[in-house]
């Protein structure tokens, strides 16, 4: 039994970890008497990243997270699209210096499609069937298959 309890306290001194002796403390506080020094702190040990095969690792209470983009792909057109007015009450307009006709879809806050259709720059679209409240406009020119998307207030 001895020597079981030998080979714990050996094998557990030789591979235990350390813990920096820095903290990130809300409070804290150091009492003393003759014999004996009592250091106390409320907080976290200040536990520095660890990194494996090229991946950050996460250890402690901080966020330690290396986030990357997947795709630096843009999906929106030219930001000379103009979509006005806003906020409307009858007809709304869209416009661009080069493009004459755009797919449209209107959808309300609650995700319901409310209109989907191709409009030109010439001809406006009526809403003053739609309730008041926001929408978000998705603006696409099928040409270039890219779009962007637009919050239009209703009066």
């Amino acid at each position: 039994m001895k020597q079981l309890a030998l080979f714990l306290l050996v094998t557990s001194i030789g591979y235990s970890q350390t813990i920096s002796k820095q903290i990130i403390g809300a409070a804290g506080k150091t009492q003393s008497n003759s014999n004996l020094i009592l250091t106390w702190t409320t907080g976290e040990p200040v536990v520095g990243l660890m990194t494996a095969g090229g991946n950050q690792l996460g250890n402690g209470y901080y966020p330690s997270m290396d986030l990357q983009a997947l795709s630096v792909e843009d999906n929106t057109l030219e930001a000379q699209i103009i979509v006005y007015p806003n906020p409307t009450s009858q007809m709304l307009y869209v416009s661009h210096p080069e493009l004459n006709s755009f797919g449209i879809q209107i959808v309300d806050l609650n995700g319901k499609q409310v209109y989907y259709g191709i409009i030109s720059k010439d001809d406006p679209l009526d809403v003053s069937n739609y309730s008041q409240g926001m929408y978000l406009i998705t603006i696409e020119n099928k040409e270039a298959n890219k779009k962007n998307t637009y919050k239009i207030i209703k009066n």
